[in-house]
């Protein structure tokens, strides 16, 4: 398993914790939640809740949640369906906040003296 894996195998698992709903279980609702605060569901990506919804029922074996496996399978689907980098995608929400850009990330506050 990756350290991106890892990242968001964790990230998973307090979500499904924190939900309150089925152990290892995470619901559609909580999806579009983490997918809305990592920024990953919005217009800037063009992810929209009705591509959240189709590959949630691609790969949902339980209309109520998905565990950890089906979750990748989902990432998956979302990425493939909407021409969007898996990895990126997955680092993104393993980290919890989105991806700044390598320009934006490089930038020091106050510049260089």
């Amino acid at each position: 398993m990756s350290a991106s894996d890892k990242g968001l195998q964790a990230k998973f698992d307090l979500l499904c914790k924190s939900s309150g709903g089925k152990e290892g279980i995470l619901s559609l609702e909580n999806i579009k939640k983490w997918l809305a605060q990592t920024g990953v569901m919005g217009k800037d990506t063009g992810i929209t809740d009705s591509d959240v919804d189709n590959a949630f029922s691609k790969s949902a074996k339980d209309k109520g949640g998905i565990d950890f496996a089906e979750f990748k399978e989902f990432i998956s689907t979302l990425a493939g369906d909407k021409g969007v980098n898996l990895k990126e995608l997955t680092e993104k929400l393993g980290t919890g906040k989105p991806a700044q850009k390598a320009e934006e990330s490089a930038k020091v506050p106050g510049g260089c003296k």
